[in-house]
């Protein structure tokens, strides 16, 4: 297995390869401040216990931006205004949630060191509810008491919960091998909650996480749908317990509100994870998922042993004007617009601080800007334009929370996630449009001009500089050029043929004048002129091709793509 150096200024790890499983970090001991963490290799392996500023550092997660990017391509820009999907700017109550999360991490190791005897004999206890097949009994089995608490995370879905316990979990690394001790640690577990409540499935998923962590197969020894709940319970338990599991955190808890049977004890399953095996479970639910968690005093209880974390949408206030400034400076519009509080307020109105929906109206408000083109400046009508196309689907919710009205929002219990990738394809068909249109126009153009003279080329580029029609432009510069077939003077061929022009009134640009007639010249006809050969031809209605070569105005050529009428 090949070394790797993690080069985070707070990470002291080095790392290596699982085979068929992950990256893990290969254990490197520390002292700690507090007695109680010192003498137990599972603590004092962990990362450092962090301060305000240095987890700021660690978690926040810029874009990567350069303003000469503003320079590039519409479609270009476009790609990197997507990067605003990883952007994560820590906040007060994220630093507030990683502290928590710290204490209950390291306070649920204490009680099961593996160099004391305790550790050993709930590992035997365990053992005896394997064999007894009564994972759902597991308090008649294991006495060794515990330091775990558990903690209840409840908030409105796209307040950004999940991502922030996932920016905060993202700090400390999951795996640690204590090659001394024959030990592989797994500090954190997330899965989510199965939607039929199952305990069957929450112990799948939880085998099969650790496979893909670990590169074992636990799914298919215990996984086996002929093994019974109990038996899986008890598997669960002994796997979470030989591995030293840190925190288990269930998302998707809300997934019990329609789970008709099964929720009970699931939920009680969880209940004796952290009071009976030492695990802390951290539960992440949306407003559904609180009557759930808090419908007996025992889950609330438990569920809320460190406290309960509500998870509000940001108010109008410093908080939200600090995360915008610092979500504005990433902007690829040609035209930079400052920060400003009209700005703030404008979105603060349009998203009411849920901060899902602020960083993806800013995504879609640099893309109509782009896609409206000239100097695609972003204003506060543009922002609720925007907001009122590309975030209709959310409009009910967000005029509920808008207006304040208890009964309203409580039929919109939870924010509908916002799908914008509709709305970035129609800002790109505007803009591919466009260039298409302007392309197919080359194209056929070319293609139109690949038989034609240089002198003729360049007879009908000037009269089309002088905004004559192209299929007048054309018509009129093969004409000087056939009447004139010594004339080499462009200049004055391009004059001849913009006197017609102008008598004809065909000019682009000059819709307000009216034409004498409907269009027609009334011209004194020379030998051989290709006006009166194009009429006769109409009005006897044969091809024009063949009148043309008679008079040797063009040669006979059987690819003809431009000579009818």
């Amino acid at each position: 297995m090949e070394s790797k150096d993690f080069t985070n200024k707070y990470d002291y790890y080095n790392w290596i390869e699982i085979p068929d499983g992950t990256r893990a970090a290969v254990s490197k001991y520390r002292q700690f401040k507090q007695i109680e963490y010192n003498n137990n290799p599972i603590i004092e392996a962990l990362p450092p216990i962090f301060s305000q500023a240095e987890f700021v550092d660690l978690a926040t997660r810029l874009p990567l931006y350069d303003p000469l990017e503003r320079q590039l391509e519409a479609q270009d820009r476009f790609h990197c205004i997507e990067r605003l999907s990883r952007y994560f700017d820590p906040l007060s109550i994220t630093i507030d949630l990683q502290q928590t999360i710290c204490v209950l991490l390291m306070s649920g190791y204490i009680s099961r060191n593996p160099l004391q005897p305790e550790y050993a004999r709930r590992s035997r206890q365990i053992y005896g509810s394997i064999q007894a097949k009564d994972g759902h009994n597991l308090e008649q089995y294991v006495t060794v008491p515990t330091t775990a608490s558990g903690l209840t995370i409840i908030g409105e879905s796209g307040l950004g919960k999940s991502t922030n316990l996932a920016n905060i979990l993202d700090i400390y690394p999951q795996v640690i091998l204590h090659p001394q001790y024959n030990v592989t640690q797994i500090v954190w577990l997330k899965v989510d909650c199965p939607h039929a409540g199952s305990l069957k499935g929450l112990c799948t998923d939880i085998f099969l996480a650790v496979d893909r962590l670990l590169g074992t197969n636990h799914f298919k020894k215990f996984g086996s749908k002929g093994n019974s709940e109990d038996y899986m319970l008890a598997q669960v338990a002994q796997i979470a317990h030989t591995h030293h599991l840190g925190l288990l955190v269930i998302d998707e808890m809300q997934n019990l509100a329609n789970a008709r049977r099964g929720r009970d004890d699931l939920l009680n399953f969880l209940v004796k994870m952290d009071n009976i095996i030492g695990i802390a479970v951290i539960r992440v639910g949306t407003n559904e998922a609180e009557p759930i968690l808090t419908g007996n005093f025992r889950n609330a209880r438990r569920g809320t042993g460190e406290g309960a974390v509500r998870w509000k949408r940001m108010e109008n206030n410093g908080n939200w004007q600090f995360f915008v400034e610092g979500m504005w400076d990433y902007q690829w519009t040609k035209t930079e617009v400052l920060y400003s509080e009209e700005i703030s307020d404008a979105l603060y109105e349009e998203t009411q601080g849920i901060i899902d929906i602020v960083i993806k109206l800013y995504k879609m408000v640099q893309w109509r800007a782009i896609s409206l083109g000239d100097d695609e400046i972003i204003t506060v009508d543009l922002i609720q334009q925007v907001a009122q196309e590309g975030l209709y689907l959310v409009k009910p919710m967000l005029d509920a929370i808008r207006s304040g009205n208890l009964v309203q929002m409580k039929k919109y219990r939870d924010i509908a996630p916002v799908d914008i990738s509709d709305y970035r394809e129609k800002c790109l068909n505007d803009i591919n449009f466009e260039d298409l249109a302007e392309l197919r126009r080359i194209r056929r153009n070319n293609k139109q001009s690949a038989t034609l003279s240089p002198l003729l080329k360049q007879v009908i580029v000037e009269l089309l500089e002088l905004e004559v029609e192209p299929t007048l432009a054309k018509r009129l510069g093969e004409r000087m050029v056939n009447e004139n077939p010594q004339e080499t003077d462009i200049s004055k061929l391009v004059n001849q043929a913009y006197k017609i022009a102008l008598q004809g009134e065909a000019f682009k640009g000059n819709k307000s004048r009216k034409p004498q007639s409907k269009g027609k010249l009334n011209p004194n006809y020379v030998e051989n002129d290709m006006r009166k050969i194009l009429e006769e031809a109409k009005n006897n209605q044969i091809p024009v091709y063949e009148p043309l070569v008679e008079a040797k105005i063009i040669k006979d050529s059987p690819e003809v793509d431009f000579f009818l009428i």
